[in-house]
């Protein structure tokens, strides 16, 4: 029992600084506008409203006009562990690709002078944290089930794109402690 109970401060204590390099990523963060044109082609084409002509996007979306207009997509760079800049992380906050909290996240790593998807995951956030692996920044998401309920979800570098790592359920109880239950990440 004792056990449990250190792994569950450990588990906590990873939260901690996770929550804590998120907030210190979002300040970092920034709207669309940086994107190079090879960038701003693909997060286009990757984010593209798939709906079938009726729906809430056909009605919000001005004639003509792409749902990626709508909002320009919130970016962060991220760095390797020499501090270049390797890829960016892009959040398409739209009525298109937002449910219950979590929005269509992209990540993009530089392959070469080009850039190529890496990560595509439905999140309430995604940060890059000052974990690397084969030189990358492992990246900490967090996917909102419910108002008491969230997953937390460490991506790790696995040499050509992200995987899930570690996988916690995190329950905010009435008392306003939380219940966190680290578990296997589910197989993509």
């Amino acid at each position: 029992m004792q056990l449990t109970s250190v792994r569950v401060g450990v588990l906590v204590l990873i939260l901690t600084v996770v929550n804590a390099a998120a907030c210190l990523a979002q300040s970092q963060s920034s709207k669309g506008a940086d994107l190079d044109a090879e960038l701003s082609v693909m997060l286009a084409r990757d984010s593209a409203c798939e709906s079938k002509g009726t729906g809430a996007v056909a009605d919000q979306t001005p004639a003509g006009a792409p749902a990626l207009a709508q909002a320009a997509p919130t970016m962060q760079t991220l760095h390797n562990s020499t501090g270049r800049s390797v890829g960016i992380i892009a959040t398409v906050e739209n009525a298109c690709h937002c449910s219950r909290g979590n929005c269509t996240t992209y990540v993009y790593v530089k392959s070469g002078q080009a850039y190529r998807l890496a990560l595509k995951e439905n999140l309430a956030s995604l940060h890059p944290l000052k974990g690397f692996k084969q030189s990358m920044p492992a990246l900490s998401g967090k996917l909102q089930v419910s108002d008491s309920e969230a997953e937390t979800i460490i991506y790790e570098w696995s040499g050509g794109g992200y995987q899930a790592g570690i996988c916690a359920t995190v329950v905010q109880e009435s008392s306003g402690h939380p219940v966190i239950t680290k578990h296997p990440c589910a197989k993509p």
